[in-house]
Order: structure tokens, then sequence, then C-alpha cells
């Protein structure tokens, strides 16, 4: 397919929601009077400017967007870093004329960046509000701009990734320290000077959590002293380091009642028992609860982790409790908030988990002295002790001491004569957990397991064993099933107070399970029923296929759960509707789109664009 022209290019973007205008041929000066505020997606308005020079660059603005601009082919800007480099590089990317790089994101809710240069990181620039940047196949000095293999720009603004946390907290300290008036900027008055960098930021981290802040909240406070005070700031990555060493020495308890007037939250009013009109709702509840687990879990919440048998669940919860205990990602993926965790273990001996844990810890790369006083553990295996058993145990816990509780696993918890597919039974016991979770101010996790029989064409609630209950009581539910690949499973889960979760792959390598992102998370393996002799295989009819394409499938990409979700609800088993879209796709009545390995496989009734977008391919 020959190039696109820029016209046809300029109408791509235009097409896909972005803001289009031309800048002189070869260059990457406006030919508009106004710039990038002539910026528009009216087809008729592109039309006419690249009828005047149909060889004229195009440019996007990025009001909404953002853009980190990497120059040069040899820029070290996370050289050392691969799983940041990783993180950044599920965006769509664009190849520079000088072999730079650029990473197209979207900014989150409530963000307004603007245009930075040479602030991330020398020769690291960022486009956002009040900015542009020319896209492919603009040309500059005889070099043209080009998308990365598989990472063209092919989605709405709406749909591009965010960026990582790491990156949306750098960008935030930026903007702060842009809205200080340079008039009256104390901080400038007390630079500090290389050399000492290093040591003031240790002080600074140490008076802060002394008085209680957080792992994360040390980061956030030495990261903008840094930009403002350091000559020259030191790297991203060093700050880290330093607010993770603090953060491992315990507050003083009396500077945080102190500081955060304990004695006036414990005496202060407490909220009406009955029901609250919606001006002393929104007044009294201001914030959702503290986050334990990013996008998964909060203090007070409680959450299932479901696996079928001798999956490594045990392991799994040894990581997250490591991840949690030391701030860090689980699973390379959902960031955590520092806190102490208990693990209270009804089928492992501690001399079994005394074996375990080191191992663990050497996967993930931690050090025994990081979580020697933050994990505690304690086995009740052989003790016959039910969840209701355990009250005075909990009793004697101070609440707020712990942020997560595990409990591994819930079927040992259960007393005897309770069955675990009797919904009442199954609600009670939920409910008394939630009162120990919010009594405690921590969250509980439980360990369960799942049905048997394939777990494929399951909904994620429906994958638990026992009572409809056990998945509906909890805020977050949590799954593990077995990949197509041997050796692999795919994480799913259903939330309550967080945005939807996004299916992860998952490989077992010896102690840990870690990301596999090269693996396809819509790829479960299907456990197909053995056939009696002689009986025929259940093949969709062509009628049934069709069908099931006009109530379903459109034109617009969605993701394969997308789409078997539509049509569990719209009266299709899930087995069937999963040999549904089999069929579809066979019959070449719909199509698959993919966007690369770090994004979930999508199907449409229309072909994905070719490679630089011919819009009317599209």
């Amino acid at each position: 397919m020959a190039a696109p022209t820029m016209l046809q290019a300029a109408l791509w973007y235009a097409d896909l929601g972005y803001a289009a205008f031309p800048c002189a041929p070869g260059r990457k000066t406006p030919a508009t009077p106004h710039g990038l505020l002539d910026a528009t997606t009216d087809v008729e308005q592109i039309g006419r400017w690249w009828k005047e020079q149909p060889s004229a660059n195009v440019a996007i603005r990025t009001d909404g967007l953002l853009v980190i601009d990497v120059d040069g082919a040899e820029n070290p800007w996370l050289h050392d870093d691969a799983e940041r480099r990783a993180e950044i590089a599920i965006a769509p990317t664009s190849q520079t004329p000088r072999g730079g790089r650029q990473y197209f994101f979207r900014q989150p809710k409530g963000r307004t960046w603007r245009n930075t240069a040479g602030r991330l990181a020398d020769h690291v620039d960022s486009r956002g509000n009040g900015g542009y940047v020319l896209v492919a196949p603009s040309v500059v000095d005889g070099r043209g701009y080009a998308w990365a293999e598989d990472c063209e720009l092919a989605v709405a603004p709406s749909r591009l990734p965010e960026p990582p946390a790491w990156l949306t907290a750098l960008l935030d300290a930026l903007a702060a320290s842009n809205s200080v008036e340079t008039a009256v900027d104390v901080s400038r008055a007390n630079p500090i000077p290389e050399g000492q960098r290093n040591a003031t930021l240790a002080r600074l981290a140490g008076a802060m959590r002394r008085v209680g802040m957080t792992r994360a909240e040390l980061f956030a406070a030495l990261l903008q002293v840094n930009v403002d005070r350091c000559t020259p700031p030191l790297p991203l990555r060093e700050v880290e380091r330093i607010a993770a060493s603090v953060a491992r020495y315990e507050p003083d308890s009396v500077s945080v009642a102190l500081v955060e007037d304990h004695w006036r939250q414990d005496f202060a009013p407490k909220p009406p028992s009955g029901p609250l009109s919606v001006r002393t709702l929104l007044r009294t509840y201001t914030q959702l609860r503290a986050p334990i687990i990013q996008g998964l879990l909060r203090r007070g919440e409680t959450m299932n982790v479901i696996a079928p048998p001798k999956t490594g669940k045990s392991w799994l919860v040894l990581g997250l409790a490591m991840a949690v205990a030391t701030g860090r990602r689980w699973l390379g993926t959902f960031e955590t908030n520092a806190s102490e965790v208990l693990i209270i273990d009804n089928e492992l001996h501690l001399q079994t988990l005394a074996h375990r844990i080191p191992q663990v810890a050497e996967g993930l790369q931690i050090g025994l002295d990081e979580i020697a006083e933050t994990i505690h553990l304690h086995s009740l295996r052989g003790q016959l002790r039910d969840i209701f058993a355990l009250r005075e145990y909990f009793d004697a816990i101070e609440p707020g001491r712990f942020g997560l509780i595990l409990l591994d696993a819930m079927y040992r918890f259960m007393p005897r004569e309770m069955d675990e597919n009797d919904n009442g039974t199954m609600a009670g016991i939920y409910n008394h957990i939630d009162a120990l979770a919010d009594r405690l101010a921590c969250s509980f996790v439980l360990i369960h397991h799942a049905t048997k029989g394939n777990q494929s064409t399951k909904a994620v609630t429906d994958v638990g064993a026992g009572a409809g209950s056990q998945s509906r009581a909890t805020d977050t539910h949590l799954v593990l099933r077995p990949h197509e690949e041997p050796g692999a499973v795919v994480l799913d889960a259903a939330v309550r107070s967080w945005p939807p979760v996004e299916p992860l792959s998952l490989r077992w390598t010896f102690p840990i399970w870690a990301p596999a992102t090269e693996l396809d998370p819509t790829r479960l393996r299907v456990e197909k029923p053995k056939r009696r002799p002689g009986e025929v295989a259940d093949v969709p009819r062509a009628e049934q296929v069709q069908e099931f394409v006009r109530r379903f499938v459109t034109a617009e990409p969605q993701t394969r759960s997308t789409l078997l979700q539509a049509a569990t609800g719209g009266g299709f088993s899930g087995r069937t509707a999963q040999r549904l879209l089999h069929a579809a796709e066979e019959l070449g009545l719909i199509h698959r789109w993919s966007f690369g390995s770090h994004r979930p496989t999508c199907y449409a009734t229309r072909a994905k664009p070719a490679k630089g977008g011919d819009r009317d391919s599209a």
C-alpha cells in the first residue's frame, strides 16, 4: 500500500479526535496565522489547508495529552531502568527524524500539565496543554516521522493510556514548582548543593517519618524538594531510594499523636447513627478510604483471591505480603502503600513458612531486613479454630497497626457445622470479617479455592467455590485462571471502588509469579469435555453466528471480555458465547485487532486499518 499523503494522514488523525493543523513543508513552523490555536478536527477546513499546501507537515495539538519527547538515538534516559522503559512502552510511540522517540499518553483526570523543556531529564521534554507535535508522515530536514511497529496512534485521545504513577508524580511536582511565583520563592534562597543532597534529603525524610508520613508521602515531598532546591537535582531513582530507606523506621507514636491531633479524632462527635441527608453525607465523608493496593483494595475493605488447587496461592500470598510490607508494586503492576502485614495461615507449619519466605524474598529481590519487622505470621494448623473462635485474638490487635491481614486458606476458617454452599452462612461470615476490617482499620485478603471444571467460560464472580454471596460480599473478587500456555495464568478482578481492572497474564517462575506481557490474557485454557463414542461435536449454525455478530459486535473494536459479558447478559451461556465468537472469526464475519503485547486483543466487524493509517481503508 502506498504511503498516505499528508492530507490523508491529517484526516485520519482528525477522525480519531486529534485537532490537526499544517506546518511549513519540511519544517516545524506553523503555516496558519494562529498556529496551534487554529488546530481543528473539521474535515472541510483540513481539506482546504492541504489543498493549498499538499506537502505541508501534519501537527496535532496536545491539549489534554502528554507527549514525552526523548531527543536523540543515544539518549540515556531510563537506559538502566528496564522496568520503567517497559511501562512507558505501552503508549503509541513515534520515531522522530533524529532518532529520538515520542510517547503519547492522555493526562489523568484533574491534571492540566503544560510543556516542559529538559526538566524531566537532559534532552527529555514534555508536551501538554498549549503545545503541539509533528506526526507521521511529516518530514524535517529530509527525514520523516514514523510510528513504531505495533505502536501506532490508532485510538481516540480518551483511549490512550495514562502515564505510569512515577511519571505522574514527577510531572505533578514540576507543575507545582511552576506555579510558585519566582519573586516570592523562598525555597530558591536555600539551595542544597552537590555533595550535601543525599544527606539533607535523608534528614528531611527522617523528620517527616517521625510524625507518621508514609513512604509514598515521603517520596512526593522529597521529589518536590529535589526539583526546587537541589543543584543539580538527584536522579529520580536516588530520591526513591532515600524515601524507601527512611520508611523502614517506625514513626514516633507521641509525635504522630500530637501532629495528627489524635485526642480530637478519638473524642470528636461521631456521625449520627440514623439516616444522613445528602448535605451531611457530603460534608462528613469527603474522600474514599486510603488505598492499600492501588486499583484493588482500600483500608476497611475485603478481597477474595481465588485460584484452583495447587496453583501456588500460598506463594502468591507471600509475594503480596512482601509488596505491601515494603511499599513495592505487587506483580509489577499494582502500586501499594507500605504498611505492616499479618498472615494467619492454617495450612502451613511455621517451619514451612520459614523455609519459603527467604526464597520468595530472593525471587523478588527484597532484603530480609526490609521485612523482618513488618511481616508477622501466625500458624493455626491443627488448632481447629474457626473465624468466630478468633474473636479474642482480633480484639487484642491495636486498630490501625496492620494495613493488611491475610487469611490462608478461607475454607479452614469455616465452622464445621456450616456449609460454604449456603448463601446465608457465607453472608454471615463475610459480615463478621467486614466488621473486623472496619474496627481494625485494615484490609482483609481471603485465600479461597475455585470451583471444579472449566473456568474459561465463567464470569469473574462465578469462579470461586461455594455460595454466590462469597463473591458479592467482598469489595474485590480477584481470580486466577489457567492460561492456554502451560505454567501461566490470567489474573482478572471485579472491583467495587476502583475503575475496571484489565486482565493480566502471569507466568510461574519458581518461587514467584511474574507478569508475562507477551501472553494474550484473553487466551484462557478451555477444558474440552470428553465426547462419548459416536457423539457429534456441537457446531454453531451459520444463522446463530450471524445473529451473534449482529447483536454484539460493532465496527468499533471491543475487547473479548466486553463482548462475552454482553453476550452472557443477552441470554447466552459463557461457553456458547465463546464458541460463537470463535466461529464468527473462522467465517470471516469479524476481524481481530491487535495493539501489541501490552494491550488486550479486540474484535470488530471491519478489518484493522493497514499500517500508516490510510483513512479510506478504515
